[in-house]
């Protein structure tokens, strides 16, 4: 999940708005990979759209877990470089570098895989499907960042 929302009260820790932060700010956008590791990125408007979409159908969907997501993965390297050249459209600055680094310690396992959600069986159960598309919410994402109105979020 990444994105805000008309009410978002606190900065979204996500990568993709970690990367438009840092973009905002001028500073390379860093991959502990080459790029290619792939992410299902579900804008927040659509998982808000998931919770509607669930509350007629509580019956049916109570007592199991239901996974969302988009079905696809994006990969990294190109996201961040969607977020770079979005960031500098909206600013008037340069694009910054996106590069790749040696991974910290600290870095885990989970971080060199990809992640791409099969929502399947909540689509058929409540009809709902994920409407924002990938460059629009970065597209969101980043003018929210870029605005100033994300660095007043706490």
């Amino acid at each position: 999940m990444y994105g805000y929302s008309a009410g978002s009260t606190t900065r979204d820790k996500g990568i993709v708005s970690s990367m438009a932060r840092r973009a905002v700010a001028g500073e390379p956008l860093t991959m502990w990979h080459d790029g290619t590791v792939r992410r299902d990125l579900l804008h927040v408007d659509d998982v808000a759209r998931a919770f509607r979409d669930a509350i007629p159908r509580m019956d049916a969907l109570a007592g199991k877990r239901w996974l969302i997501g988009t079905g696809q993965g994006a990969a990294l390297g190109p996201v961040f470089t969607r977020v770079s050249a979005l960031v500098s459209a909206q600013t008037g600055k340069e694009p910054v570098p996106v590069v790749s680094v040696t991974p910290p310690e600290y870095a885990e396992v989970r971080d060199f895989r990809s992640v791409i959600i099969d929502s399947s069986p909540f689509r058929a159960a409540t009809g709902w499907q994920p409407q924002v598309s990938l460059d629009e919410g970065l597209r969101l994402t980043t003018e929210f960042c870029s605005s100033g109105r994300e660095a007043q979020l706490p």
